[in-house]
């Protein structure tokens, strides 16, 4: 998670009630109850309880569970809420709550068959995680376990460091589906690959969850899905923008070898969100723009079913993201089936407001996870994606341009494009100056830049 989504202060809110309660005996009715009030009234004030009203009051109620068994435990209580915090992260994660919870119900697995695994990255401390537990205690049975991955985890079996999150409020025993973690850091494949076998290489299904996935972290989320024939599901809340660094060395982002592929100058960014303000080169409204770009990209990539067929040769299979195409301005082969798709939460966050949600039938095949970050982009391919997105961008440059002409300009434009058709120049080159009575190549060049031979070589 960014630390840019933080809230500006972290607060204590006011109602909590710390010191005035014997630690041994635990919070006194009143003290319960104006915090549980004072945690609705937060929850009915946001613009989200008008989607997810009967969900986050439930969510209010769990809270105040928590308050109950964590109050003999007072400096993991205070974790736990921090300030504001357990409001904001139970707003943002609202909508993919929701989705697990029904997807979850949805699931339909017979007796002989493994109970479903579901996999939260970047989990942070774990709100999302600890939420979905409770939320799924009437389907306990069908899921075997949460894992929480982040890099700030400690490994099993190696004691933790200052530095790393401490796991004690998921060990507690009252958690209704199992809470455990793994450390991982997506970006390394070499961990994606050990989280791919510690958890998704026994033939159980698999949901994947994913809020405030920043830069290309999101991209690698994408990528283990589509890698993963055990997941079913996928839920994603992509966060800041990849940095410039990747437009300037003029990178291609894929999450497959011949799926949907995109340039890095169409979605990257010289700036990010810090602390809930825009900080950075370009403009709050390009952020805006390219964020929108950067989710229907990645959206794209998401595989839910069987591929396409594909074209013949590597380099028409370019995709410039919404700029276009390959070279013929078709796009990339999609994969056939539900789809992914794109949801606008904005009461999630005022600007980085959209959901990526995708389902399919899972399958107990083995997973094929990467073993690098390079996506299997050709240099071919990443000439003919690149080239295809500036031709769309120049395009629409053009179109923006001609909204304000007069008709006058217009007309003068209209002129010159005729003129420029018409225009015909003749090229006169030796066929083949080594061979005895050599002679001339009449060729001429149309407006499309085509040469044309009139004689025979």
């Amino acid at each position: 998670m960014q630390a840019g989504d933080e809230p500006a202060t972290d607060a204590a809110d006011p109602h909590d009630g710390d010191g005035d309660d014997d630690d041994r005996a635990g919070p006194s009715e009143e003290s319960k109850a104006a915090w549980s009030d004072w945690l609705l009234s937060e929850i009915r004030q946001s613009a989200a309880h008008a989607e997810h009203g009967a969900l986050l009051e439930r969510c209010c109620a769990i809270a105040a569970e928590w308050r109950s068994r964590f109050w003999d435990r007072r400096s993991l209580w205070t974790r736990i809420r921090r300030g504001r915090r357990l409001v904001k992260e139970l707003l943002e994660a609202a909508p993919v709550l929701a989705r697990a919870c029904a997807q979850v119900e949805a699931l339909q697995l017979t007796a002989d068959q493994p109970r479903l695994v579901i996999i939260d990255l970047c989990s942070g401390f774990g709100y999302l995680g600890m939420f979905l537990s409770e939320l799924l205690q009437p389907m306990a049975h069908k899921v075997e376990a949460i894992v929480l991955v982040d890099r700030m985890w400690a490994k099993k079996n190696v004691a933790r460091q200052a530095h790393h999150l401490s796991p004690e409020h998921l060990e507690d025993p009252a958690w209704p589906v199992r809470l455990t973690t793994s450390r991982a850091d997506l970006k390394v494949p070499s961990d994606r690959r050990s989280l791919v076998r510690a958890f998704l290489s026994h033939g159980a299904p698999a949901m994947l969850l994913g809020v405030h996935l920043c830069g290309l972290l999101s991209l690698r989320c994408v990528e283990l899905f589509n890698a993963c024939p055990a997941f079913c599901s996928l839920a994603l809340k992509p966060c800041c923008l990849p940095p410039v660094f990747f437009a300037k060395r003029g990178d291609v982002f894929a999450a497959s070898e011949r799926g949907h592929a995109f340039p890095a100058a169409a979605v990257c960014v010289a700036g990010q969100w810090r602390r809930g303000q825009w900080v950075g080169s370009a403009g709050k409204e390009e952020c805006q723009r390219k964020y929108v770009d950067w989710v229907d990209n990645l959206s794209l990539c998401v595989e839910c079913g069987e591929q396409a067929e594909a074209g013949d040769d590597e380099e028409s299979q370019g995709g410039g993201g919404r700029g276009g195409g390959g070279p013929s301005g078709e796009e990339a082969p999609r994969a056939s089936g539900q789809g992914a798709t794109v949801e606008c939460h904005p009461e999630a966050h005022p600007v980085l407001d959209r959901f990526i949600f995708a389902s399919r039938a899972w399958s107990a095949a083995p997973p094929t996870p990467a073993t690098s970050n390079g996506c299997g982009v050709s240099e071919g391919r990443r000439r003919s994606v690149v080239a295809a997105w500036e031709a769309a961008r120049r395009h629409d440059k053009h179109e923006r341009r001609c909204a304000r002409w007069s008709d006058d300009e217009r007309a003068a434009h209209e002129a010159r494009r005729r003129a420029r058709e018409t225009t015909v120049r003749v090229t006169l080159e030796p066929c083949s100056s080594g061979r005895p009575g050599a002679r001339l190549r009449l060729a001429y060049e149309a407006h499309e830049g085509v040469f044309v031979p009139l004689l025979p070589g």
